[in-house]
């Protein structure tokens, strides 16, 4: 039988987290992207310089906080930013690969870049038919948006039922970021919210309950940033 909730989940002041779990989804920092670039390049590329940047003013903004377990997808720039949030917490980062990006081009030959498998003009229309409805179905090439989402869900929910009592960190992707809000919202959308590279997303669940708390805090970047970098807008 479920508990009754004795607490507000969704309150900004709540500091007791007994038979709750709180989650900071945080997006990795930019990463180093380049025209027409590998495909197989592309899904697991580096952070950038600035991208190394963030992860450190993220690191230094959740140091204050109590987090007991960090945890990141299997992809380096997810991984990198991780361990600049565990580092001041003592902690190791455990891996998980299901919390990996969706590959919206997995069906294409990986060793080349977009432009040598699709010309201009058609990979324009997928761009904008996904940018205006705002589901993964609209790249034919894709990961299945159903598939993505229940393996995104599954991971998270399995670390939230770990960590009862407990915040943890998990160092992710932005279209792994929007599955689970899309989830918890109900959504038909697949990227219902803009989440900034670093940004800090707060989910918290009690038994089957779950409470977005807050979507796409960037602060801790504005102070070295001031634009986004046409290659990583997305």
């Amino acid at each position: 039988m479920a508990r009754v909730r004795s607490v507000d989940l969704a309150s900004s002041f709540l500091t007791n987290l007994e038979g709750a779990c709180e989650v900071l989804l945080v997006r990795h920092g930019e990463q180093v992207l380049a025209t027409n670039m590998a495909l197989a390049d592309a899904v697991d590329a580096p952070l950038s310089e600035l991208g190394l940047r963030q992860a450190a003013a993220v690191g230094a903004r959740l140091s204050t906080l109590n987090i007991s377990a960090v945890y990141s997808s299997t992809l380096q720039r997810a991984r990198d930013t991780a361990r600049a949030i565990a580092e001041s917490h003592s902690l190791t980062v455990s891996e998980i690969e299901d919390l990996g990006e969706i590959n919206l081009w997995r069906e294409l030959p990986q060793d080349k870049g977009l432009l040598d498998s699709l010309d201009a003009a058609a990979l324009r229309a997928i761009m904008q038919t996904g940018n205006r409805t705002q589901r993964w179905d609209s790249y034919p090439y894709s990961e299945p948006r159903e598939q993505f989402r229940r393996r995104v869900v599954h991971a998270i929910d399995a670390i939230m039922r770990t960590h009862v009592g407990q915040r943890v960190a998990v160092a992710c992707h932005g279209g792994v970021i929007n599955a689970y809000l899309a989830h918890c919202l109900e959504s038909s959308l697949d990227t219902p919210c803009t989440v900034h590279h670093t940004s800090i997303t707060t989910v918290r669940a009690m038994d089957e309950m779950r409470r977005v708390v807050q979507v796409n805090d960037h602060t801790h970047v504005r102070s070295f940033q001031t634009e986004l970098n046409p290659m990583n807008a997305l």
